[in-house]
Parts: structure tokens; C-alpha cells; sequence
């Protein structure tokens, strides 16, 4: 069976063939064991570079109790061949580490083809080379392979002289040694020890200076990896005190461990290094990646960045990723290479790339754009800014939303209904208020046919109207349970069945739930007016006009026009103007989604129009003529 996936590997896709080996080799450890299967594999290589005679200790005592019949029986039972590759021998070390630690200690498994390309465009000549989250090897491996072929040294003098690694795990380094004995036997090479330069500590905590003195006098040529990335919630309070105290690319709070790894290597070059990472593409626009965005932005540090947008390398981890390529040379340009074809992965050092000059990156939000992109994008935030004609807010979170909704086309006598463990309840209209889930209407005309509606135990403090809205503001205060019970007993009844179920929600914002029904959190509710909603994520444009005033929403964000026209807006913002700014600014995720949180839009920015523009706006039906007359008033260069 697997002969045949194999044969037919080209019609298939990357994660398809890795889910059908991924499978094997699982059933394998379940069957075998992994100690027997590592030995079996260990075994099986060695057999078919006709080193199963070595005379290595480390590889002796990793094959001792297996039988070359044994070792075949294992490697064909998850191989379906006599005997495994390195790369074969890398994935099953990935794939013994259950999920729960590769999330702990963020170990994943990293492609072939990025491997080789990071190496490729890192190491040269005679290089030191240093992984400092070696994991299995991987890495370490292709550059050995790559220092073997540039300079015909010995791979002995090579682990000795030009490789190190550093991984918190003991278990890694002794996958790492392991694997780079194999390459050795095969390329004929049996020493019965070598003298390698692999440590296990934590990279982020370890003096360096101590452990490898006689190099880090002057630095590394290379360093690459693919570092952990792993919350700094899941670290000890002692680690966490020291990287912030130890690291300038880390702020006060929530941060990543892959953070201080990228400053890390800068530190650990020697002035003509060049690092390769893979990192998360978040650090080009999230509030954590500031204090590394300043720190790579001031400095000059990046060389390259290679953007795989929506491109999943990893499984089970659903980071977005990019490669950051840097040096310590202080250039006027970074390049950039985006990757939105999967099937490239193989060639990326043949992909053309694109000059960004320093001087134009926001230290706000990196935006990676060619010249052209970037004044177009400089065009449209030059106008009157989102965020300063509206006001831009989330939705509401009462953190159980299932105990709180109910539905208007669900009814009995003159009261809602709905059912919490198997019983039927009676809800008073009075105390709903109607609730639109941005992420399930597609359109605005389903907004009319909403039957949604949300329990809301609270009860008007304050009005506050302002000239400057073309609603108003309320202050809502919780209705105490003797009030509740009084006016709406039914629904206080159904809350008070519902109490052991609302105390399971997180603490909003730290607080106690007092009284018990209170919402999770108070956002969201004190805004009233005309507003244009828009999902979180979307593919496009969708901001959705809704004229009930009193409405409260959720899952998404919601447009309040101050004094501006919400019909002109409306034009505005589900016009390719926006979409073309969404693509070139907003992050993307998987299906080719861009964020609309408020952090994306809120630069966005509307011209002064006559009133013979905004007639033309609000009548006009054809969009591709709005689209036309828009790209002209912005004066913007789109293809």
C-alpha cells in the first residue's frame, strides 16, 4: 500500500503524503515501542551503509538486543522498506515527542526543503554553525552535509571543529548525536568517539562565553534553527525574571520564548554571520513583537524576510510563519520574498524577491510592500482616519453565551422559551435585547430576518448624549436580584438554575461575578445608533449596515459613525479601496483571510466629499463603478 502512495507522491500534496507516514510511523510506536523502533531504525541504516560492524560506542549501545532481521521487521512495518533514511530517521524522532510536550516545549517538525534553504543561505566555505534549539538534529545535519561538501573536510573534524548545538531537552542531544554519527558511518567514517560541541541547557539562561570559550572570543559564522515558540505563561518564574531582566526585545507581560531567541542569535554571530530562523509572522504587527520590531528596525539587523502567509508549515501548530534572515551590518534595505504557492517550497532560493527601504517600515506595524504598494498605502491613510470620524468597538463577551440566548421564533404564550438540561424555561421579551452574531450573517438582508436575542440583566445609570454621535451613549448598571426577581421572575428562574453553570466562566477582567449573572465582561454595551458591522476574519469587505440602534452584537467589530453620512461609509468600506488596503496591511490566515480587528482598520481613512460625490455613492448600484470613482478620488495606482 504505501509502495503505491509513494509511487504516486507527485499527485498528492505535502500534508497529504505526511498524514499517511505520520500514521504509519504512530502505529509503529504503539506497536513496537519507541526504544525498540529507534534502536530498529538505528540498526537498519547502519546495515545499509555496511556499518553494522561500527565500532562507535554511542552507536554500539544504540543497537544492542535488535537483529538485522528485527531491525528490517520495524523498519518496514512503518517504512515499508528495508531501511530508513536520515530524513525518515528525523521525522520519527518528531513524532515520539507526544503533542502535549511538543506545545509545551514548542518542538515541531520542520520541513525538508526550508531546512536546506536556510543552510544554503547561511553557510558557506568552512563556517561555524550553531543551532541553539537543535531539537532532533535537523539543521545540524544539513550543515554538516553542506561544511562536508564545500571543503572535503572529515565529518569527525567537522562535528569537532564547526558544529554546535544547545537544546533543553536530553533527549534531543541525544537525537542530535545520533543522527550525525549515522551521516558519518555514511560517508564511511567510524571513529569510536568524537568530541562534540552539543550541550544541553537553556539557550536563553546558558553563559555561552563559558561553554564555548575558545569560539564565542569572536562569534558564530552561522546560526539557524527553528526556535521554540512556546508562552512565556508555561516557563518558571525564575526563567521568566531572567529573560526580562536579561533580554531588550521582551516587554513587561505576555511574550514568547521565540522572541529573545531571535535577539539571541544576533548576539551569538561574529560580525560577518548571518542568522536564519523560522518566526512567526505576528512580530511585523502584534503589540508582543514591539519590543523586537524596535530592536531589528533600529539596529538594521534584517536581511531577508521570506512571508509564507497563510501557509501552514507545521502540524498542529497554527502559527502563520515566515524565515528572518539577519546580519549585523547596517543596510538602508531589507528583501522580501512572499510565498503564496505552496508547490514553491522546494525552490525558494530561486524566487525573486523585492527591496523595502528601512526608512518606510511604521515601527507601529511593519508593512513589507514595494515601493508602489507602499505610497499607495501612505495615499489611503491620508485622509480623515477611521478611528477619528467613528467609534470602533467589539462586541459584547458574557462568556456563556448558550446560557444567555434565545430565540424570538421560539415562544410560548407571550414569553421566549429555551431549555437548559433537558427542562423548558419562560423568558420575558422585555429583558432581551436583540443579538446579532456578526460571524454567521453573511448579508445585510438576513439582518432583518434575525431572530437572535440575549438575556440583559441591566438596567439604565445614565444617558449621555453627544453632538458628536449620531446615537448616544449609556451607562448600564446590574440589576439586583430583588429587582430582577420581581420584574422578570421567569427569566430570574432560569438564572437561578443557570448559577452553577455561569460560576464555571473565567473571571472577566479579574472580577467576581456578583451577582452571578452579570456578563463576563461589560464591553460592548453602553453604544446605541446606526453602525456597520464586519466580522473579525473575512475574505473580503464585509461591513453590514444595520439601523436598530438598541441592538447588541457579538463575534466581530461594529463601525459607529460620529457626524458622517453610514451610507457614503458604507460604499467606502466594502470597496476594493478597502480590500486592496486589508490585503496589503492586515495579517492573513488559512482560505486567505484577512484580519479586521480594530488595530487593521482604524488607519483606514475617508475624503472630503461634495455633495454631488456622496449622491453619486449612495445611488450608485454598480460597484465596479464605485470601485472606479473611489480608486480616482484616493488617486491611487492599482492594477
Amino acid at each position: 500500500m504505501v509502495g503505491s502512495i509513494t509511487n504516486d507522491m507527485t499527485s498528492m500534496t505535502r500534508k497529504d503524503a505526511a498524514d499517511i507516514s505520520k500514521q504509519r510511523i504512530l502505529n509503529g510506536l504503539q506497536e513496537f515501542g519507541l526504544k525498540k523502533i529507534e534502536a530498529g531504525l538505528t540498526r537498519a541504516y547502519l546495515d545499509s551503509v555496511n556499518s553494522q560492524d561500527t565500532s562507535n560506542h554511542f552507536l554500539r549501545s544504540h543497537i544492542s538486543g535488535v537483529s538485522t532481521h528485527e531491525a528490517r521487521e520495524i523498519s518496514r512495518s512503518i517504512l515499508d522498506r528495508d531501511s530508513p533514511s536520515l530524513v525518515d530517521i528525523l521525522r520519527v524522532f518528531e513524532l515520539s515527542v507526544n503533542k502535549e510536550d511538543r506545545q509545551l516545549n514548542g518542538v515541531y517538525y520542520t520541513p525538508e526543503p526550508i531546512v536546506e534553504y536556510i543552510v544554503g543561505e547561511t553557510v558557506s566555505g568552512d563556517d561555524t554553525v550553531c543551532d541553539p534549539a537543535c531539537g532532533g538534529g535537523a539543521f545540524l545535519l544539513e550543515a554538516t552535509k553542506r561544511i562536508h561538501h564545500n571543503t572535503n573536510k572529515s565529518i569527525v573534524e567537522i562535528l569537532e571543529q564547526n558544529i554546535y548545538g544547545v537544546d533543553i531537552n536530553e533527549d534531543n542531544i541525544r537525537k542530535s548525536k545520533l543522527v550525525l554519527l549515522l551521516y558519518a558511518a555514511s560517508q564511511g567514517e567510524d571513529p569510536e568517539k568524537v568530541e562534540f560541541n552539543i550541550s544541553q541547557a537553556d539557550s536563553l539562561r546558558l553563559d555561552w562565553q563559558a561553554e564555548f570559550p575558545m569560539l564565542m572570543s569572536q562569534g558564530f559564522d552561522a546560526v539557524v534553527g527553528n526556535p521554540p515558540y512556546v508562552k512565556i505563561q508555561h516557563q518558571s518564574t525564575e526563567t521568566k525574571e531572567h529573560i526580562l531582566a536579561e533580554y531588550e526585545t521582551v516587554r513587561e507581560g505576555n511574550f514568547n520564548t521565540y522572541i529573545p531567541f531571535v535577539e539571541l542569535s544576533i548576539r551569538l554571530l561574529d560580525d560577518d554571520g548571518i542568522s536564519g530562523l523560522i518566526t512567526p509572522l505576528n512580530y511585523f504587527t502584534t503589540l508582543t513583537g514591539e519590543g523586537l520590531r524596535k530592536y531589528l528596525q533600529d539596529n538594521k539587523y534584517v536581511q531577508k524576510v521570506v512571508d509564507f502567509g497563510e501557509i501552514l508549515l507545521f502540524e498542529d501548530a497554527l502559527a502563520y510563519t515566515a524565515i528572518t534572515f539577519l546580519n549585523k551590518k547596517r543596510k538602508s534595505q531589507l528583501e522580501y520574498i512572499r510565498v503564496r504557492d505552496e508547490s514553491i517550497l522546494g525552490s525558494l532560493a530561486e524566487q525573486d524577491s523585492i527591496s523595502i527601504n528601512y526608512s518606510s517600515l511604521d515601527p507601529d506595524k511593519w508593512r513589507l510592500l514595494d515601493e508602489e504598494e507602499y505610497q499607495n498605502i501612505r495615499t489611503i491613510e491620508s485622509y480623515r482616519r477611521l478611528d477619528e470620524i467613528t467609534n470602533i468597538h467589539t462586541g459584547i463577551a458574557t462568556l456563556k453565551d448558550d446560557v444567555y440566548t434565545v430565540f424570538a421564533d421560539s415562544t410560548h404564550d407571550s414569553y421566549y422559551t429555551t431549555e437548559l438540561d433537558g427542562s423548558e424555561y419562560l423568558i420575558e421579551p422585555d429583558i432581551c435585547r436583540e443579538l446579532v452574531k456578526i460571524s454567521t450573517v453573511d448579508e445585510d438582508e438576513e439582518l432583518e430576518e434575525n431572530k437572535r436575542r440575549i438575556i440583559f440583566p441591566y438596567q439604565k445609570v445614565s444617558t449621555q448624549v453627544s453632538l458628536d454621535m449620531n446615537g448616544y451613549r449609556v451607562e448600564y448598571g446590574i440589576m439586583p436580584p430583588e429587582e430582577l426577581s420581581k420584574q422578570y421572575p421567569k427569566t430570574f428562574e432560569y438564572l437561578e438554575d443557570a448559577r452553577s453553570i455561569l460560576a464555571t466562566r473565567e473571571k472577566g477582567g479579574g472580577a467576581d461575578y456578583e451577582p452571578w449573572y452579570k456578563y463576563g465582561r461589560k464591553q460592548g454595551i453602553e453604544f446605541t445608533g446606526e453602525r456597520l458591522y464586519i466580522p473579525t476574519y473575512s475574505d473580503g469587505p464585509e461591513f453590514m449596515y444595520h439601523d436598530n440602534g438598541e441592538a447588541l452584537f457579538c463575534n466581530g467589530y461594529a463601525v459607529f459613525p460620529k457626524r458622517e453620512d453610514v451610507e457614503v461609509l458604507d460604499k467606502v468600506l466594502n470597496s476594493t479601496v478597502m480590500d486592496y488596503y486589508m490585503k496589503k496591511t492586515s495579517k492573513d490566515i488559512q482560505g486567505g483571510y484577512q484580519c479586521y480587528q480594530k488595530n487593521f482598520i482604524k488607519k483606514f481613512s475617508i475624503p472630503d466629499f461634495d455633495s454631488e460625490e456622496k449622491d453619486f455613492l449612495r445611488t450608485e448600484e454598480d460597484q465596479n463603478q464605485v470601485d472606479e470613482f473611489l480608486i480616482d478620488k484616493y488617486g491611487l495606482n492599482i492594477h
